[in-house]
């Protein structure tokens, strides 16, 4: 069985590769995705933001020890984002090996948004 940490790991590690398909393949059906753009619901939106957002070297999260109770894990990371450095938290959601919901709160040096793609449905 997998644990919620090496769930976890592996979400970071698909992010820093900017492999959108491993990204999006760690979450439920039925996920909630939640950042500064929106809310996401359903498995297939949250694919689709990360095909549209993600790629290699565009965003490199540095992730601090995960914080555990229960099915929740909280995370504190550091992320250059095209050169930005951010603070952010990452509070996720697993169950049955899955990311049920993901919670994404950030800090910007000027209280905005860094991408214009990232954290959206392109189709919406």
């Amino acid at each position: 069985m997998t644990t919620s940490t090496e769930i976890v790991a592996a979400y970071f590690d698909g992010v820093k590769a900017g492999d959108a398909e491993a990204v999006a393949d760690l979450f439920a059906w039925n996920a909630r995705l939640t950042n500064a753009a929106g809310t996401l619901q359903g498995a297939d939106a949250i694919r689709r933001m990360y095909r549209n957002g993600l790629t290699a070297g565009k965003m490199t999260p540095s992730p601090h020890a995960p914080v555990v109770h229960g099915d929740h894990v909280a995370v504190e990371i550091d992320l250059d984002a095209n050169g930005v450095s951010l603070k952010l938290g990452d509070f996720f959601t697993i169950r049955d090996g899955k990311i049920q919901g993901l919670t994404i709160y950030s800090l910007t040096p000027t209280d905005a948004r860094v991408f214009e793609d990232v954290g959206v449905d392109p189709l919406t």
